[in-house]
């Protein structure tokens, strides 16, 4: 069983459009920041929670990932991607918790 969540759209746009947006994190907030490059950070702000990204990977126009969190929750790594499609793009975004597994030599201590 996976704790990922996926979800899929087709949108009617090119994917340098949806680029556009995706690289824009307005689009999942009231506001916000993003150096969308690997090793970029940035923020998104809704109401008064904040999140927190530094970008992982990045395939301009076609693929994002980054990891985000709050103060409160644990952080999560998001993927995006972008596949042109006869009527514009799909957009896939799967969320899946991160997990920390310790260090072998902390567990034979």
């Amino acid at each position: 069983m996976s704790d990922a969540i996926q979800r899929s759209a087709s949108l009617p746009a090119t994917p340098e459009e949806v680029w556009a947006h995706v690289t824009h994190p307005d689009w999942l907030g009231d506001d916000g920041d993003l150096d969308p490059r690997p090793g970029g950070e940035g923020r998104v702000d809704e109401g008064d929670v904040t999140r927190f990204i530094v970008v992982e990977e990045v395939e301009e126009p076609r693929r994002l990932v980054y990891r985000w969190a709050t103060f409160a929750d644990e952080p999560t790594r998001v993927e995006i991607d972008l596949t042109p499609t006869e009527g514009g793009t799909r957009v896939t975004v799967i969320e899946s918790p991160l997990h920390a597994t310790p260090p072998a030599q902390l567990l034979a201590a």
